[in-house]
């Protein structure tokens, strides 16, 4: 790799990284693409070919699987943090749910950042040019139908026939605490019962790197950068972890994810002053900003016993032998809603903000990895997850060696709002699975987590007081692999990306998105990155 040189150098091969090295190798000018990635090529690994064969992957070789801080309000526990390490980014290891976040979510973020491309009409157009929607029939406003993403929902995949045993108890149950079916979602609002949609193509999984091709870029895998290389305040290129530079000639593009890009811009001399000076870094732009604002969708699993194992409903069943049921990951419906104007007033939310989604719930027909629950055909499960978190972390660096992980303080579960939500959404999880006359039927208990400092929990019912739930979510919480927010956008970077300060270098992650957002991040981050690649070509 002596004396390599490219128009663009794009640092990470994720979801981003891979859609925009394939729309600029696409441009008029056929530029030069070089694509930097830490992680191996997976393209051959047979793990990574299905959502349920990849589960192993989670916190596995291919998994950065950073460590947190102590977090304070969660038990003083350390948490593991996912971040993909491979060629794919966390489209090899995710659970492939394509779930939009809601327009008003879109709108907020346009409006912080004072630029209506961010808004939900201004990335509508983006939605569209990056899925393949399974209906033909469906709205043409809200949906594509040649993209490269091929988008289908659970109960049209395998012809129809992934058809879950308790997908219409489930239904029924949400339907009796006054939940309601938006299966259309019409103006992008996402609330009440929806549907889950898949980016799965036969049930297989679509890593961006297969989508998205990369056979115009020149991608180099096991290759980690230590920082980006400046004349001045111009990016010239990058240092590698192995001493060699690559020149850049017209941008650095880094895509690193929401841990390692502020990493990645600290080491580079872009970050809080203090910091950089603590380390011996030379400070190339004072940016204070950089590794702030760090949010993610905190959540807590809950197990729960089956009263007849034996009737097939949840993977791990001797019962479960519908070979649809083994494609994909085993469920079926998300519930996003907001919480009741008690709370929102309590904490001071404005009228107008009080009917957005704050929580989700969903559903699971097995543990997915839940401590002590097994895998067979006991036990279904559900995921209670905070969607628009007001608790923000910290990520910075330790060292001034590239090798070392970032330090991350992710501050979960620290804002009384927060708190309130989430303990309002898990008794409403429990309502759902223990107090409705359609899955209290079929559901026995709620089964504790057992691991190490776990013993006394007890399970949890339908009246439990809040002081039990929030201890629980306090000892057992733990996040969905969804931060963003630290190399933030109006902050550390324009709204074209361009980091502030300098030139010649952008940000064109998760770390860019300045607010929480609902839904799950790929099907806002592939749009975005569309977005962003056709910004570059236009400027360059």
């Amino acid at each position: 790799m002596t004396e390599l040189a490219a128009d663009y150098i794009i640092v990470g091969g994720g979801l981003t990284g891979c859609v925009i090295a394939l729309r600029l190798s696409q441009s008029a000018q056929k530029p030069k693409v070089i694509l930097l990635e830490a992680g191996p090529d997976l393209s051959e690994n047979p793990a990574t070919a299905s959502f349920l064969s990849a589960l192993p992957l989670l916190g596995g070789e291919f998994d950065y699987y950073y460590k947190s801080e102590p977090v304070a309000d969660t038990a003083d526990r350390v948490h593991n943090l996912s971040s993909a390490k491979a060629l794919g980014g966390g489209s090899i290891i995710n659970y492939g749910g394509w779930l939009r976040a809601d327009s008003a979510d879109y709108n907020q973020w346009a409006e912080v950042v004072n630029d209506n491309r961010w808004s939900y009409a201004g990335l509508k157009p983006w939605f569209r040019k990056t899925e393949c929607f399974y209906d033909t029939e469906a709205d043409a406003d809200l949906h594509g139908f040649e993209g490269p993403m091929k988008v289908t929902s659970v109960s049209a995949a395998q012809s129809g026939a992934r058809k879950y045993p308790l997908r219409e108890p489930v239904k029924q149950a949400w339907a009796e605490l006054g939940i309601q079916p938006n299966l259309e979602k019409k103006g992008g609002r996402i609330a009440g019962l929806t549907e889950f949609i898949e980016n799965s193509h036969g049930g297989d999984r679509q890593p961006s790197n297969k989508v998205y091709s990369l056979d115009r870029v020149e991608v180099f895998t096991n290759t980690a950068v230590h920082k980006v290389t400046f004349t001045d305040t111009t990016a010239t290129g990058v240092q590698l972890n192995d001493g060699r530079k690559i020149v850049a000639r017209k941008e650095v593009i880094i895509c690193a994810g929401s841990y390692r890009t502020p990493q990645v811009l600290m080491l580079s001399g872009i970050g809080p002053a203090p910091i950089l000076t603590e380390h011996g870094i030379p400070i190339v732009h004072n940016s204070p900003d950089v590794g702030q604002n760090l949010h993610d969708h905190f959540a807590v699993y809950l197990a729960f016993r089956l009263r007849d194992p034996s009737r097939g409903y949840a993977l791990g069943s001797p019962s479960w032998t519908d070979p649809a049921l083994f494609k994909c990951f085993p469920w079926d419906w998300v519930v996003s809603a907001p919480v009741p104007t008690t709370i929102s007033e309590k904490h001071g939310v404005k009228p107008e903000e009080q009917k957005r989604n704050l929580y989700e719930v969903i559903t699971l027909y097995v543990p997915p990895g839940i401590p002590g629950i097994p895998v067979d055909g006991t036990h279904i499960a559900t995921s209670t997850m905070l969607l628009l978190p007001s608790s923000r972390g910290t990520v910075w660096i330790g060292s001034n060696k590239p090798s070392d992980p970032p330090r991350i303080q992710p501050n979960y579960f620290s804002n009384p709002l927060d708190r309130d939500t989430l303990i309002y959404a898990t008794r409403q999880t429990l309502k759902h699975m223990l107090a409705t006359k359609a899955m209290g039927a079929v559901v026995e208990s709620e089964t504790p987590m057992s691991a190490e400092g776990l013993s006394d929990l007890t399970p949890l019912t339908a009246d439990a007081s809040d002081e039990e739930i929030e201890d629980r979510i306090r000892r057992t919480g733990m996040h969905h692999p969804h931060a963003g927010g630290t190399a933030a956008m109006g902050k550390v970077v324009d709204t074209e990306g361009k980091v502030h300060g300098v030139q010649g270098l952008r940000c064109a992650d998760a770390s860019i998105i300045p607010i929480p957002l609902g839904g799950h991040p790929q099907a806002t981050l592939y749009p975005m990155a569309e977005q962003l690649a056709s910004m570059i070509i236009g400027d360059n």
